[in-house]
């Protein structure tokens, strides 16, 4: 069981580093989006290319900023889990999009753990 709760803290940490990839990637995209459509904007003009764009990466940013944090937030607070019935702050993989795998292996694993207490 040890070797299954590994791997998951490792997915949601190889999550975790992405979403924090795509979070800069995402942030300096929309910053030049932002000024690319600042400067149409003092020409009297507004293009809404770089409005759509801007809105669409500002977006993906907030996706992926609530993704990092509930990535963080459960590796931090399950940081000597041993024991998936155990497992702490498994809500805060509901808030990051790209979880929900590892939130249902969670729950497939704690079902599994379940049946065998009940047949012992």
């Amino acid at each position: 069981m040890d070797n299954k709760i590994q791997k998951i803290k490792q997915s949601v940490f190889k999550i975790a580093v992405c979403s924090m990839v795509l979070f800069l990637i995402s942030l300096v995209l929309s910053g030049v989006f932002v000024s690319l459509l600042m400067i149409d904007r003092l020409e009297d003009k507004i293009s809404f290319l770089w409005l759509g764009l801007a809105v669409l990466t500002l977006i993906i940013t907030i996706f992926t900023l609530f993704s990092l944090a509930g990535g963080f937030t459960f590796l931090n607070s399950n940081k000597e889990w041993k024991e998936i019935p155990k497992v702490r702050k498994k809500s805060a993989l509901d808030w990051g999009l790209f979880y929900f795998i590892i939130s249902n292996k969670i729950e497939k694993l704690s079902d599994l753990t379940e049946k065998e207490a009940i047949k012992k």
